[in-house]
C-alpha cells in the first residue's frame, strides 16, 4: 500500500469514524431510526473521558518507569573540570 492510499483510508475511516460518533452521541434526539442507540448514548461519553484519562495515567506511569529504572548521573566535583579538560584539550590541539 502507497502512501497515497494510506492517507485517504486514513482520511475516510476518521471521518466516518466522526459521523458514527456525532451519530452515537445525538441518537436520542435523531428520531425512531437511531432510537436503539439511546440506551449507550451515555458510553459515547464514558469512553473518550476514561481513554483520555487513562492515556494521560500512561504517561505519568512511564515518566515515573523512566525515573526509577534510569541510573544517576555521576556528579562532576566541580563545575571547572569541564573546563579545564576543554582548555587542556585546546591546547594539545595547537601544538
Amino acid at each position: 500500500m502507497n502512501d497515497k492510499t494510506l492517507g485517504y483510508t486514513i482520511m475516510v475511516a476518521t471521518i466516518l469514524t466522526m459521523v458514527g460518533y456525532f451519530i452515537w452521541s445525538f441518537a436520542p434526539w435523531l428520531g425512531a431510526s437511531f432510537a436503539w442507540l439511546t440506551s449507550y448514548t451515555e458510553w459515547a461519553y464514558r469512553l473518550p473521558i476514561l481513554g483520555a484519562v487513562y492515556l494521560m495515567l500512561l504517561i505519568i506511569l512511564w515518566i515515573g518507569y523512566t525515573m526509577a529504572t534510569t541510573p544517576s548521573p555521576i556528579p562532576l566535583e566541580s563545575p571547572l573540570d569541564i573546563e579545564s579538560e576543554e582548555e587542556e584539550k585546546k591546547e594539545e590541539e595547537e601544538k
